[in-house]
């Protein structure tokens, strides 16, 4: 059964496993900041604090000349008194000013966020602090403004299943996320969890079935396609696919290039809709767990965020995929600016920024404590 304690040592084992950000580029380091459906019931304030607190911070602009403006909403790990946590954090670009809207709980863990299209709501897959419970991985919600604690935005059809991303169409209209229920006891080699992409009518629709053995859904700026990571239940590596948003017409993503890596991971569409930027080692390299993950039981799917990779494009109708970073870091996870000019990208190093074509690759916001999460650029 898994338990908080397990994400925190994750986190630590990708902190001792990270490697350092190897960048070309001139790089800022800046200061540390002071259709099948599932039955829906209704939400529960089940494990929610009663209150939160919203504090506020600055650090220095250090990326002034690259003239960024909008906000970060990030994931950001931190240490206090030799005790770890996470805290939900936005940064303003144009001024430095940093507003913590969620400090979680010890033994709590939030693994990915999403923001609405209108800026006003946060989705978060997050597991609460276990009590005397079983632990699970659940979608909470919460205001972006903070004003407001996380609330359980639906009640799973079983305790043990979890929704471990969480994408919000740029319409409104969906929200996707992705199930795995751990206890279901693996095959005889059996690499991957079954995963499962589903989606929900916004605000209270029924859970729907998209695609099967898949996971890291992206939804297109038109809200009209969904990229994603396709797996064979029995086999490590994995594929990128695209269908409509309604998983209807799936079709594999084609690489051309003489040497494909055998790991794709955490796709998103061009803000043209054009291309698909995603994550992945080195050709040349191939992925084995090592003692630490043979020791905690890490899967597969889990383990890819361990994996010191770039960021690469290949065009929607695929092709050869053109590698756009030389930096060689895990846990890359990415979002576009508004105005489609730049990419910010969440890591074990930290969260940097770069033009689309790799270039000005520059670090923001540092991550001393080494834990994976994820970035949304947003106005």
């Amino acid at each position: 059964m898994k338990t908080h304690i397990l994400h925190w040592l994750l986190g630590f084992a990708f902190a001792l496993c990270s490697c350092a950000i190897k960048v070309d580029q001139p790089t800022i380091q800046p200061p540390a900041p002071t259709p099948e459906t599932i039955p829906t019931l209704a939400p529960t304030q089940e494990s929610s604090p009663q209150t939160n607190k919203v504090t506020k911070t600055q650090i220095q602009v250090t990326w002034d000349s690259l003239n960024l403006t909008g906000r970060l909403v990030y994931t950001h790990g931190i240490l206090v008194d030799g005790l770890f946590g996470l805290q939900i954090q936005i940064l303003d670009l144009e001024t430095g000013d940093v507003t913590t809207i969620f400090d979680a709980p010890k033994y709590s863990w939030i693994y990915y966020i999403a923001i609405s299209p209108d800026k006003t709501e946060l989705l978060m897959s997050y597991s609460p602090p276990p009590g005397d419970n079983p632990v699970d991985q659940d979608i909470y919600v919460m205001p972006l403004d903070g004003s407001q604690p996380p609330k359980l935005f639906f009640t799973p059809p079983k305790k043990e299943d979890d929704y471990i991303e969480v994408e919000w169409a740029p319409d409104g209209k969906y929200i996707y996320m992705t199930h795995v229920n751990y206890q279901i006891p693996p095959e005889p080699g059996q690499v991957y969890p079954f995963y499962t992409i589903y989606r929900m009518a916004y605000p209270d629709g029924q859970l729907e079935k998209v695609v099967e053995k898949a996971y890291w859904p992206r939804i297109s700026p038109d809200s009209a396609k969904m990229t994603y990571v396709s797996v064979d239940l029995f086999k490590s590596g994995n594929n990128l696919f695209m269908a409509n948003a309604d998983g209807s017409n799936p079709q594999e993503v084609p690489i051309t290039s003489p040497r494909i890596p055998d790991i794709r991971d955490a796709p998103m569409f061009s803000p043209d809709g054009k291309s698909i930027f995603f994550s992945a080692p080195l050709p040349v390299q191939s992925y084995q767990p090592n003692f630490l993950d043979k020791l905690m039981g890490v899967r597969v799917a889990k383990a890819h965020s361990g994996v010191a990779s770039d960021w690469w494009a290949v065009p929607l109708a695929g092709g050869v995929m053109t590698q756009l970073t030389s930096i060689q870091t895990a846990s890359l996870f990415g979002s576009f600016s508004p105005d489609g000019k730049h990419i910010a990208s969440h890591s074990l190093n930290g969260i940097f920024v770069m033009k689309p074509d790799g270039s000005e690759l520059t670090m923001v916001i540092p991550n001393p404590q080494s834990v994976p999460g994820t970035v949304v650029w947003i106005p």
